[in-house]
């Protein structure tokens, strides 16, 4: 149990710092500058699907909820674009427009975290399957 939490804290932090890395990089290399803290916007991405993450490795010990494993993790992207607008209401969504380094930033860690969650979604899941 210990191993598998540490085993997504650790994947979580190497791959924000990878996300985090690159896009400060490539932004700095074109002398790109975005309008909002790509530090937070990562770290939110981060934080809640290693939550989410950790809350389903739980979940998967209670009997009763095995079963409906899959159906609680539905809601949860859209719970997490719920907090993502309250959080960034005023550093993100007060923009008129985005531009497209903007998007791309946004977007890129949004799928890069998602796949990690899915995957470790699937994986608690499937265990419980068998």
């Amino acid at each position: 149990m210990i191993k598998t939490l540490l085993l997504y804290i650790i994947s979580f932090i190497v791959l924000f710092l990878v996300i985090y890395l690159s896009q400060d990089s490539i932004l700095n290399h074109f002398n790109i500058s975005v309008r909002y803290s790509l530090w937070d916007t990562n770290l939110f991405f981060a934080i809640s699907s290693l939550v989410i993450c950790i809350h389903f490795k739980f979940f998967s010990f209670i009997k009763s909820l095995q079963p409906q494993l899959g159906f609680i993790y539905l809601p949860t992207l859209f719970i997490k674009g719920i907090l993502f607008f309250i959080m960034f209401q005023s550093s993100v969504f007060n923009l008129d427009v985005l531009t497209t380094a903007e998007r791309l930033n946004l977007l890129t860690p949004l799928i890069l975290f998602l796949g990690l969650e899915v995957f470790f979604i699937v994986k608690i899941i499937t265990k419980n399957e068998v």
